[in-house]
């Protein structure tokens, strides 16, 4: 036992995360009364609330509803705002046992249906673990020159203090589309450094810009209020300026007040490898092997949801778990 932590008594499962996935995943696991828990690191929808601010979430109302006609946003899509407000509710309204700014740090299987979890607040003990955690947790670098310096994000926030600012903006998916876009509408001199294969993939399987982001993006491109520029690599960032390699090998230098790097992030898998869970890379980067019937892991007991599956959008992340707790409750 952990010493000056309180040992809880047996509960039938432990939900890690509280996003999309780990609230479905309590709600369902209330509606047939078993004994759950969710122990959150930060906050309830914590990779919702690292969305920019103001953003319009583009999935259609029905695949971000707990229950369906009860999201009901002033527009035809909710902000983040409005979504964030949505699932805090949620919680609140329905009692689920939510426990935030509480870390897992180790996870244990003692036995059979019994499974000892360590958090820097307590240690609990449970019959099975559904890990529901973010794949946001470790964001990708591209380690050169001058990129720990201050003036480099590695997370896109809001607009207002970039105003008439040189901005760029290094990625090729939604994130850092909707970021140099944000940037361009609001009166940055932005600029958007892509791979020209990402700039002229369409397809919405690969990761690329989608097509609701791109066309104002292009509107953006056609009255000079943004430039594209085709990238090959970064070469160096300076305090005030930015150094380039075009596609075509010529180096360029631009000024440059602000960078923001958004070429993806990964999850935290060292709980999951710690239990011997097997991994694999996917075309999102490294994620757990699991049935894809069950969302159980090759450890007897220990089950994934959520956005650091292959099952990564909100509307997945709240449908797995009606499919899985009800078979979870009848294997315990």
């Amino acid at each position: 036992m952990t010493s000056g932590k309180k040992r809880k008594r047996m509960i039938d499962l432990l939900i890690i995360g509280a996003g999309p996935a780990g609230i479905s995943a309590a709600w369902e696991a209330q509606k047939l009364g078993l004994n759950y828990l969710v122990i959150e690191k930060k906050l309830i929808g914590n990779t919702i609330y690292q969305y920019p601010v103001g953003l319009a979430v583009f999935s259609t109302v029905n695949e971000l509803e707990l229950i369906e006609n009860t999201l009901k946003p002033a527009r035809e899509k909710p902000t983040r705002e409005e979504l964030l407000s949505y699932y805090v509710r949620f919680v609140l309204e329905n009692n689920l046992k939510i426990q935030t700014e509480e870390e897992v740090l180790n996870v244990e299987k003692i036995g059979e249906n019994h499974f000892k979890i360590t958090s820097d607040k307590g240690v609990y003990e449970s019959k099975a673990v559904l890990f529901c955690i973010g794949a946001m947790e470790y964001v990708r670098k591209l380690n050169v020159p001058g990129e720990d310096l201050p003036k480099v994000h590695h997370l896109f926030r809001e607009t207002y203090p970039y105003v008439k600012k040189n901005a760029m903006v290094i990625g090729g998916g939604n994130s850092a589309g909707e970021a140099a876009l944000f940037l361009a509408q609001e009166g940055a001199n932005a600029i958007l450094a892509i791979f020209r294969k990402d700039w002229e993939n369409n397809d919405p399987k690969q990761g690329c810009i989608k097509y609701w982001v791109k066309q104002p993006l292009e509107a953006e491109l056609s009255k000079d209020c943004l430039n594209v520029y085709f990238l090959n690599r970064v070469v160096e960032i300076r305090e005030k300026e930015i150094v380039l390699e075009n596609e075509n090998g010529e180096i360029e230098t631009f000024p440059n007040d602000v960078v923001f790097i958004l070429i993806g992030a990964d999850a935290e898998l060292g709980l999951l490898k710690n239990l011997g869970v097997e991994t694999h890379q996917s075309k999102y980067g490294e994620v757990p092997n699991y049935n894809q019937e069950t969302f159980e892991t090759n450890i007897s007991g220990v089950y994934v949801a959520g956005h650091f599956t292959e099952a990564r959008h909100i509307a997945g992340a709240l449908q797995i778990p009606k499919k899985i707790i009800p078979q979870i409750a009848e294997k315990i």
